[in-house]
């Protein structure tokens, strides 16, 4: 970690002992730290492209310019810990496929195996976890189309992403490329606009 370490080290040492699952809180940081440094670099683009939009009068909203820039950060986030979570940044990973006997095809099998006979954390997280992860995605479909937005965008946003990761997960052996985990990422996507479209409703009650 370049950025985060520091708060790292004042994060073991307070927890340390006190947390059975820490190298997911260290995974986290790690790719937080990763997707920072990504982050400076789109910001410097992001500048480039505003003055450029100054300079001909093009009206910015910045109200989305900011949801725009949150999205980006978590799109970051999302890859550094699906991916390149085994990688420096600063080093090129190498293609080197796992064998196709390694993709879990066929739904659910190895979901319902974590329940029944394996850890129940594992389990709770590799469902919930994949939908929950996915969430913000659906949220930002809504946020940043708006009327252009709708639930089977949302799903195919879901569907592609989750797709991305998983071949990239495959590709490069960083990850278990997973028929339950593109499943719950897309779930997870519609699950997010649904709540979009709920607080939108209530808004529009409200403002009644």
């Amino acid at each position: 970690m370049l950025l985060l370490e520091p708060i790292y080290q004042w994060l073991e040492q307070l927890l340390d002992g006190r947390i059975n699952h820490f190298p997911l809180i260290r995974l986290l940081m790690n790719s937080i730290d990763h997707a920072l440094i990504f982050f400076i670099g789109w910001l410097g683009v992001w500048s480039i492209s505003l003055l450029f939009r100054k300079y001909h009068k093009q009206k910015i909203d910045w109200k989305l310019e900011r949801y725009l820039h949150l999205f980006i950060f978590y799109l970051l986030v999302l890859l550094n810990i699906t991916i390149f979570r085994q990688s420096s940044i600063f080093k090129l990973m190498s293609i080197s496929p796992r064998p196709l006997q390694d993709i879990y095809w066929i739904p659910f099998v190895d979901s319902v195996k974590l329940f029944t006979h394996g850890s129940l954390f594992a389990a709770y997280y590799n469902v919930f976890g994949n939908i929950i992860w996915f969430m913000p995605i659906g949220l930002f479909c809504g946020i940043l189309l708006k009327e252009k937005s709708h639930y089977k965008l949302s799903f195919w946003a879901g569907l592609s992403i989750s797709l991305i990761i998983e071949i990239s997960q495959w590709l490069f052996s960083t990850g278990v490329t997973h028929i339950d985990d593109v499943i719950c990422n897309a779930l997870g996507s519609v699950l997010g606009y649904w709540c979009y479209k709920k607080y939108q409703e209530r808004k529009r009650r409200l403002e009644l």
